[in-house]
């Protein structure tokens, strides 16, 4: 028993690590059902509808009118209040990305169950709930905008405060020691060795030369964050930024892709300044084709998904 001891603490360290570090693959919906003058509703039935998937949660407003929605995917949802003498207030769009925290009250007209009043969309505001600086870019972002080797590193260059690492550094592909692409930035001024890389909310770090360790497709990426400062509890080794990779999930819709890459000499210029004695030289070759598919959908409606 003694020698099985010292396996068994790590096996609940690791576990207690992950429940740990998963919280900011999640988000959070808070807020506070008040009547026409301002005062708060109490007791109210507050329902939260994922719209991709039907996964509903339901909750009571407490005594001061708040109601809170914790651990919630990332992904578009709506929200029902229900008041015994007032109207049924409705938001039928609200999008969270992870690690949100977004506040959405529910001001409630006198009038009778049968009469709704509804919000097909609020603007977007400043997360309150939430002291965590960062950038949250969508899978469609990552997929539609043009990425050069289709490397999503390039949109976490463009988050506030972060800028491209240094060009002779590990991470950036250019060494003879490192072919990869480049996966170097640097946020606030830090090395890049000092970032914090996760997928899913997991360690994605490469310990040798404190790179990302595990690069996923484009088209696996439902969306990625970039936090620069002031970052949650759960959040660790880092004295620079955290980028938390989101991969997709499926959900009751059947949905795929099939791409191919394609870039080749063919298609480009030759250099202006490609000459030697006055001769202009022919264009190197280059060829770079990746192919690629996915596929989505549900196993058990309402219930089990896959991608």
């Amino acid at each position: 028993m003694q020698k099985c001891l010292p396996t068994i603490l790590v096996v609940l360290a690791l576990a207690c690590a992950g429940s740990l570090s998963a919280q900011i693959t999640t988000a959070d919906v808070v807020g506070r059902v008040t009547d026409a003058s301002g005062a708060v509703v109490p007791s109210a039935a507050v329902r939260l509808v994922n719209r991709d998937t039907n996964v509903a949660r339901e909750v009571t407003a407490n005594e001061s009118g708040d109601y809170v929605f914790n651990l919630l995917s990332p992904g578009r949802y709506s929200l029902r209040v229900e008041k015994s003498g007032f109207k049924v207030y409705t938001v039928q769009d609200i999008r969270l990305a992870a690690g949100d925290r977004s506040r959405v009250d529910a001001p409630m007209a006198v009038g009778t169950a049968s009469e709704t009043v509804q919000v097909t969309a609020e603007a977007a505001a400043i997360q309150t709930d939430s002291s965590s600086l960062g950038t949250s870019v969508t899978g469609k972002l990552v997929q539609d905008l043009p990425l050069n080797g289709r490397n999503y590193i390039q949109l976490a260059q463009l988050a506030p405060g972060v800028t491209a690492g240094p060009a002779n550094g590990l991470a950036t592909g250019t060494r003879p020691d490192d072919r990869r692409l480049n996966s170097s930035f640097s946020v606030n001024a830090q090395d890049p060795v000092a970032n914090n890389n996760m997928i899913d909310g997991m360690d994605n770090n490469e310990r040798l030369i404190g790179t990302i360790g595990v690069r996923p497709s484009i088209d696996a990426i439902q969306e990625f964050k970039v936090q620069t400062n002031l970052y949650s509890a759960e959040v660790t080794r880092t004295s620079a930024g955290v980028i938390n990779i989101m991969t997709k999930s499926g959900n009751n819709a059947l949905h795929g892709s099939v791409f191919e890459f394609l870039r080749n000499d063919r298609l480009d210029a030759n250099g202006n300044f490609n000459f030697t004695g006055g001769t202009q030289l022919a264009k190197q070759k280059f060829r770079q084709n990746q192919f690629g598919a996915s596929l989505g959908g549900p196993i058990k409606k309402d219930k089990t998904f896959f991608f």
